[in-house]
């Protein structure tokens, strides 16, 4: 049996829109083993055919290594949810990826697997963190896929995951066609601020440095608890942003106790908000043989 272990993940992180990624302590496992038939068990049954997007990337993989697609049982064990902005896509892809790789003993390196997983998701920033841990930041040259990964310091993270879903498609859709050039330096200088506050653990920087100009202003409107969870946040000078396309909601620091206190206020404001403790994960997806 081969069983891939992948992380949820948190892409754009406030300021580093369609560009930073980061892997979080939030796990999905992936269970292959040999079978006469294709055979999915623990997702829905829509989702339990050669459609299934783990299937769908095992089978790329083959395709990329000149190898058979080979029948075998998947098992899905993961409660990261759809549509919440937390990679659950992402997981499907890696574990597919990985699995191929290892039932065919192909030893490739994480470069030529995320390129396979950035040709099957379109773009890097939540593959590559599901890979290589940690936050890693990402752009495409030409068709190849170029990552550093930012270590980050040990911050721990609220997730706060409302009740309903963001459609990637629609939330792409709100945003504008063009962007004043004096956004688009206090951006730049956000960003930057931002990911070195990431990895010495500034935090009162990594809080201020929260203001994105690109996406937040838009997709904010398509979460109604947004402002609310915002307004808390900056009155307990914490960094948070809207995960992915959303709609969970993302709260970063290395004071269990101010994260403690801002679960409080959000489970007592809003119950409809599922809030999980995470942290940045310190290493990607990996393999294990039973």
């Amino acid at each position: 049996m081969i069983i891939v272990h992948v992380p949820a993940t948190s892409a754009n992180c406030c300021v580093g829109f369609d560009s930073l990624g980061m892997a979080l302590d939030w796990w999905a496992t992936f269970r292959f083993e040999p079978s006469d038939v294709l055979k999915i068990t623990g997702c829905p049954k829509e989702y339990a055919d050669k459609n299934n997007l783990v299937v769908q990337a095992f089978q790329k993989t083959c395709q990329h290594l000149h190898q058979e697609m080979p029948n075998f049982h998947l098992d899905i064990d993961s409660d990261i949810p759809f549509s919440r902005g937390l990679g659950s896509s992402s997981t499907c892809v890696v574990a597919g990826i990985l699995a191929c790789d290892a039932w065919f003993e192909a030893h490739m390196n994480k470069m030529e697997i995320l390129k396979i997983a950035t040709e099957i998701e379109g773009h890097p920033d939540n593959v590559a963190p599901c890979i290589f841990g940690q936050a890693v930041t990402s752009f495409m040259d030409q068709l190849d896929p170029r990552m550093m990964i930012v270590p980050c310091a040990s911050y721990h993270g609220l997730a706060m995951i409302p009740d309903y879903p963001i459609v990637t498609n629609e939330a792409r859709k709100i945003l504008p066609k063009t962007l004043p050039y004096q956004e688009a330096v206090s951006q730049v200088g956000h960003a930057l601020c931002f990911i070195q506050a990431l990895q010495v653990g500034n935090e009162m920087i990594l809080a201020k440095s929260c203001q994105d100009f690109l996406h937040e202003p838009y997709r904010k409107k398509l979460i109604p608890d947004y402002d609310k969870i915002h307004s808390i946040c900056q009155d307990l000078e914490l960094g948070m942003w809207i995960s992915g396309s959303g709609s969970t909601m993302l709260a970063l620091s290395m004071d269990l106790a101010r994260l403690e206190k801002l679960k409080q206020m959000v489970e007592q404001e809003s119950p409809h908000i599922l809030c999980r403790k995470v942290r940045v994960a310190s290493k990607g997806a990996w393999v294990e043989n039973e």
